[in-house]
């Protein structure tokens, strides 16, 4: 398994690659492409906040990266008229002269004209297109595609039925949660982030308080421990279960957050996944992070887990009063396991986790 590395600049590439990364992603917008389409999203996030600046810079990160391979998102969830066509040019210009070594994609129209271009094989079909069955898999795989992106709210059991043979599969490992399925989601981040930043009332109960809690954790706890290590969602206890389950590559989230903040994410995953290469435990994984990141409190309960299953035979259990309806069912298994935290023990992490 590789660590999948985030960037937005070349001179990232280095400290990234000596932290550990194997493989990049990065957004860049075709020329002009402001002028023709205005605001619309290439590449999902913010092109000025996350994006490369342009194609010289996207050929520095290339050349820096030293054969390790460089991937282009062009993953926004709908594009204008005109657009794809474009878009589908500027894909072939990116993998034939630029050397990208695939692109990201999640709008089918998309998806299915750059096949269409003969470029399938360079295309990785982004968690955006919300890929959760083998079925979908098979279908993905029948394009010809070479890689699908598991979407973040998948348990260890989903992806292991999900991933069949035939693909490269990547999986989320670090950072960045989202209370939404981002593919099914029809939200936006236009004006502000509406899915963390809802609150539920001011008198709040103890299901309020588990939910704020948990949106708290998906936003990295708007914080980072005194080493520097960000305390957010985190993957790590899974390597094991994703090496088995035909994980390629693990995704570390945040191209647009300071280079320190990627470099110590990198680091610990490196840690882990070298614990992990060595038959360790979760057990042994859990605490070699924690010495490394501080913070064992919020391991507690599986707070941070992206795959919160990886200890459902630890984890209390809780008595349901009635039996759950199918629908039920589905959506707890989608649901990261939390308890109820008073206020001032969030405040007292966020201090100082350490």
């Amino acid at each position: 398994m590789k660590i999948l590395a985030p960037l937005k600049a070349a001179d990232e590439v280095v400290p990234l690659c000596e932290a550990g990364a194997g493989e990049f992603y990065c957004g860049v917008a075709p020329p002009g492409w402001e002028e023709a389409f205005g605001s619309a999203s290439v590449h999902r996030r913010s092109a000025r906040a996350a994006g490369v600046p342009g194609l010289h810079d996207l050929d520095r990160i290339v050349a820096h990266a030293q054969g390790r391979p460089v991937f282009a998102t062009l993953n926004a969830p709908s594009y204008p008229a005109g657009a794809v066509p474009r878009l589908v040019e500027f894909g072939r210009a990116l993998v034939e002269h630029h050397g990208v070594a695939a692109l990201i994609v999640a709008e089918m129209e998309l998806m299915l004209a750059l096949c269409e271009a003969g470029l399938a094989a360079r295309v990785h079909v982004s968690s955006l297109a919300t890929c959760r069955n083998p079925g979908a898999g098979a279908f993905f795989r029948g394009l010809g595609v070479s890689r699908v992106i598991l979407p973040r709210h998948m348990t260890l059991a989903e992806i292991e039925t999900t991933a069949i043979p035939g693909l490269e599969w990547e999986a989320f490992l670090m950072n960045d949660g989202c209370a939404f399925e981002e593919g099914t989601c029809s939200t936006t981040h236009a004006f502000k982030p509406y899915c963390i930043d809802d609150t539920v009332g001011h008198a709040q109960g103890k299901l309020d308080e588990r939910y704020a809690f948990w949106k708290w954790t998906l936003n990295n706890c708007g914080c980072q421990t005194s080493r520097g290590y960000t305390l957010g969602p985190c993957g790590l206890c899974a390597l094991p279960r994703l090496e088995c389950a035909g994980i390629d590559s693990l995704k570390v989230v945040g191209r647009e957050a300071p280079l320190d903040r990627k470099v110590a994410s990198v680091r610990l995953a490196a840690i882990a996944l070298g614990v992990a290469e060595r038959g360790a435990s979760r057990e042994s994984i859990r605490d070699a992070v924690v010495a490394e990141r501080g913070a064992p409190e919020l391991c507690e309960n599986a707070h941070l887990c992206y795959y919160p299953d990886v200890w459902s035979d630890a984890l209390p259990r809780q008595r349901e009063a009635r039996p759950a309806t199918p629908r039920a069912a589905a959506a707890k298994r989608r649901i990261v396991p939390i308890r109820a935290v008073p206020a001032e023990s969030r405040d007292a992490v966020r201090g100082d986790p350490c």
